[in-house]
């Protein structure tokens, strides 16, 4: 709550939070791609042949002016992670108002192609760019001090003391 208070200060940002769960095994192995080669799809699946491998939930966040994330935001980091993933494309299902204050939550799902081109893309690594602080040193966060404060730049995760994707 007083990170929540903080960030409609303006003291703090707040990025979008986003989970994600697993619901097909997939056609092939996960290879991280570039947000901007995942392919975008709203309300409706890609009409090439796919597999739909997770869901994704992406939570509004606030920005450091205190303001939310608009949904523009949202669906870029809901990319973002998509990408991270190694999805081919993502499919926007809805986008929900939840609580008292209209907060939005976005859903996707990850979708992995099974046609002949992606077959044999697949084995192709695409380079892509580190995310900034991907790889450098970072502690663990105490649990003693304020939640929801990273310890690596958002979306990366501190694992083993290194900031990493969240995806392996």
């Amino acid at each position: 709550m007083v990170a929540a208070v903080a960030a409609l200060a303006g003291c703090v940002s707040l990025p979008d939070s986003v989970t994600y769960a697993a619901v097909n095994t997939p056609p092939r192995a996960f290879a991280r791609r570039n947000p901007a080669a995942v392919d975008v799809f709203i309300g409706k699946p890609p009409t090439r042949p796919h597999v739909d491998v997770g869901l994704f939930e992406v939570y509004q966040g606030a920005n450091k002016n205190g303001t939310a994330s608009s949904t523009e935001d949202m669906i870029a980091t809901l990319r973002t992670h998509a990408g991270l993933r190694g999805c081919d494309a993502v499919q926007v299902l809805d986008i929900e108002l939840a609580g008292k204050v209209y907060w939005r939550i976005v859903r996707g799902v990850c979708e992995m192609y099974t046609d002949a081109q992606a077959q044999q893309t697949a084995g192709q690594t695409a380079a892509f760019t580190p995310l900034p602080g991907e790889g450098s040193h970072c502690s663990p966060p105490d649990p003693n001090m304020a939640p929801n404060l990273p310890e690596c730049p958002d979306p990366l995760v501190c694992t083993n003391k290194v900031c990493v994707s969240p995806y392996h």
